[in-house]
């Protein structure tokens, strides 16, 4: 398998396991990442059921997002196996870690419970049952955090039927009573495996052991469970959670995870959790009888095959009886006559297995040969069905056996990037890497050749392994080639060497054709092919081509001209054209000159002739316009003012002023006068009360009209005179407007039978 292509972008680099899969380290091609690769073997008898309860079962477990579960990555199959992926965690397994560490500190034993407990939370609210909690599925990183693998695989398969034959009902250290006894399991399940992992957590014992799979199974259901103080001294707490974690009785255990933490987070903050007392049958763990295995550990030699037979068969006879007892308490696993329950045959010779299918009535399948570094050549891997499962006799049971450890062949490393492969190679353990570089063709950092040639079998572990990594191309010192004529031999020499040149023609007082810079340096350390030289080569003095400068601007081109290195020089004369435009130049366009050798003169425009203009302010303006005009001058009235010194229709300015030298074609513009300005008014109006008389009451009780005279003073009239009479029997209203001219005032009075009853003066503002 290692180097192996898995489903089109795996590629296997380490075997790291088995159990209820093959476990391989691999790495994916298109996400350039480390994976974990775990292929399940197919139940080739009920091939789409398997395929389905297994997508159904795993695919849900993608959807897992916690810091305390290995996150499920992708699902797929091939031929021979359903594949599972996931993240690489550095580090141990639980299991090892209690190994390597025990007695674990009571804070750490918390700690880790706590981590445990909420992965295994996480799954139970999205409805996923993991079924098999154990300290191997519980991984520890470089963190030392924790994180649960293999969620829905146990389910899977044991629907599936791909539980390994060394497996009874899952990890049967760590299985439930109901589990053992085939029930139907819920989250109560996950709550007692993990009772049991923290037990061994604290004691870094297990409770329950025995000989076969089927005694422990027996003892989880069966027998109390052993006291912890008989391994270590622990909080009465703790022990009670662990205890209450593992009570047989489904309705006496913790019903959900949430509970578990809750009395943990107690018991670490002392906080008491009303344990009750421990009942005394937890002082001691009653032993139940050991189920044997139908083969011997022991291996006789060929010559003694019959009498082994022999022996074995007197060994069944207490085995049956002791099957018959079990038969009677697992009656959900094993029942009926005319079947056998097929035990675990892992490790047996095929031999042995055909013999034994033969004394059972059980027929040999097919058998089916594949490389396995951890049983020896012609021992039993895997048998379909499982061990454990109940088979009518007369039916088939299919072998997998091992054909030892496959051997390498070696790959051919040779054209990959060293850095890329290498933790591959480290991974097959070489009994020695040794790497050199050379200078080659290839890129750095390429293997260009190994010791070991690709295609031969070796033992890794046995061979030393020399690898050939590429420096690249070796650099040479450059050359100086400034002062030299770039001629054939030059040109020669440097082909040689292996540059790429691209050339830079330049001015230069120096002989056409000589270096003058190049952009390597000389002496440094350089690789022709990975560089391209640029030489500045002259071509002698430059030359420029005169241009037709007349029409243009002479100061523009004059600063063009200058910047080339010519001399220039100007004289001027009336033209019609713009001022400062040239008219004409001393060298003719299109001849070619070194612009320091000669000096370009130029005739330019200094304008028309200019005529001066005479004032006409004061004068009438028809007349100013008719002399200007006579003159070729164009004239135009831009505005017309009031004015107290002009008359009106004289001119009262002009531009350009008198005595200015202008063209004869300017336009005179001119500004007319309308005159002394008129004065302004404004006109006033006012509404008036005018009573009837001064006594109010009065008014209504006399109809006689009283008489009223309006006297104004504004613009038009006079205060002397009356300007309005009226005759008014009760209060009435009178409408005054005046008139009031600019920097003078008005008045108003109102006088009734020759009483004033109002009057006001009322200035302009």
């Amino acid at each position: 398998m290692i180097g192996s292509i898995v489903s089109d972008r795996y590629r296997v680099t380490a075997y790291l396991g088995g159990g209820m899969s093959s476990v391989y380290l691999a790495h994916d091609i298109i996400l350039d990442r480390e994976v974990v690769l775990k292929m399940i073997k197919i139940d080739h008898h009920n091939r789409e059921k398997s395929k389905a309860r297994f997508q159904r079962e795993v695919e849900s477990t993608i959807h897992l997002a916690h810091p305390n579960i290995v996150s499920v990555l992708d699902v797929d199959e091939s031929e021979e196996y359903h594949l599972l992926v996931t993240e690489v965690v550095h580090g141990p397994t639980l299991k090892a870690f209690i190994d390597e560490n025990h007695p674990i500190a009571i804070d750490e034993v918390i700690r880790i419970s706590e981590m445990v407990l909420k992965g295994i939370r996480h799954a139970h609210n999205a409805g996923i049952i993991h079924r098999d909690i154990k300290p191997q599925n519980i991984l520890m990183n470089e963190s030392n955090q924790i994180k649960i693998t293999d969620f829905g695989i146990a389910k899977a398969l044991s629907e599936t039927r791909l539980t390994e034959t060394n497996q009874v009902m899952g990890s049967v250290q760590y299985i439930s009573p109901e589990q053992a006894k085939g029930q139907v399991t819920d989250e109560r399940t996950d709550i007692y495996s993990f009772g049991i992992v923290l037990y061994e957590l604290i004691t870094s014992k297990l409770p329950f052991d025995g000989e076969t799979p089927v005694s422990v199974a027996l003892k989880h259901i069966s027998e109390p469970y052993p006291n912890i103080s008989q391994h270590r001294e622990v909080h009465g707490d703790l022990a009670y959670i662990a205890y209450k974690c593992t009570e047989k009785d489904l309705n006496r255990r913790y019903r959900h995870v949430d509970d578990v933490l809750k009395d943990l987070n107690s018991f670490k903050e002392g906080r008491p959790i009303n344990a009750p007392v421990l009942p005394m049958d937890m002082e001691s763990t009653v032993e139940s009888p050991a189920l044997i295995s139908p083969v011997s550990e022991e291996q006789e030699p060929e010559a003694n095959a019959p009498a082994r037979k022999r022996r074995r068969m007197i060994w069944l006879l207490p085995i049956l009886l002791i099957l018959g007892a079990i038969i009677l308490l697992l009656s959900p696993i094993w029942s009926g006559d005319s079947s056998v329950v097929l035990p675990d045959m892992q490790d047996m010779t095929l031999e042995e297995a055909e013999t034994f299918l033969d004394d059972n009535g059980l027929v040999l399948g097919e058998i089916t040969e594949e490389y396995n570094s951890n049983f020896e050549v012609d021992r039993i891997i895997e048998t379909s069905p499982v061990s454990g499962a109940e088979i009518e006799k007369g039916g088939t049971v299919d072998l997998i056996v091992s054909r030892g450890e496959e051997p390498y062949i070696m790959e051919d490393f040779t054209g990959e990037r060293y850095n890329d492969v290498l933790s591959s190679i480290n991974s097959l353990g070489f009994a020695s890497l040794e790497v050199n570089e050379a200078h080659d063709d290839s890129e750095p950092g390429t293997i260009v050749s190994q010791s070991v040639e690709p295609g031969e079998e070796v033992d890794p572990g046995e061979t030393s392994l020399t690898l050939t990594i590429s420096q690249g191309i070796e650099p040479i010192e450059m050359r100086d080639y400034r002062g030299q004529l770039y001629d054939s031999a030059v040109q020669d020499e440097i082909a040689e060497q292996g540059f790429t040149v691209d050339l830079e023609q330049i001015y230069d007082d120096a002989e056409s054709g000589t270096i003058l810079r190049q952009s390597i340096e000389p002496g440094d350390e350089v690789v022709p092919s990975e560089e391209t030289l640029v030489l500045s080569i002259s071509q002698g003095p430059e030359t420029t081509v005169i241009s037709d400068y007349t029409g243009q601007s002479y100061d523009e081109v004059k600063d063009t001209l200058e910047t080339l290195g010519f001399e220039v020089e100007a004289t001027e004369e009336n033209d019609d054209a713009d001022v400062g435009t040239i008219l004409s130049q001393s060298i003719e366009p299109g001849t070619e000159v070194v612009p320091g050798s000669e000096t370009l003169r130029f005739t330019i425009s200094e304008g028309p002739e200019r005529v001066e203009i005479t004032d006409y302010t004061g004068e009438p303006y028809d007349t100013a316009r008719k002399a200007l005009e006579d003159q070729g001058f164009t004239v135009e009235m831009i505005q017309e003012a009031y004015s107290s010194e002009v008359e009106e229709g004289s001119v009262i300015s002009q531009t350009p002023d008198e005595g200015e030298l202008v063209p004869g074609e300017t336009n005179v513009r001119m500004i007319v006068s309308l005159g002394e300005e008129p004065v302004r008014e404004r006109e006033f109006v006012r509404q008036i009360d005018i009573p009837y008389s001064d006594d109010d009451s009065e008014e209504g009780d006399n109809t006689e009209p009283v008489t009223v005279e309006i006297y104004i003073d504004d613009k038009t009239r006079s205060i002397e005179d009356v300007s309005d009479t009226v005759e008014i029997t009760e209060d009435t209203d009178y409408t005054i407007s005046l008139v009031i001219q600019e920097g003078e005032a008005a008045a108003y009075r109102i006088e009734r039978e020759g009483d004033v009853v109002a009057e006001e003066k009322v200035p302009y503002e």
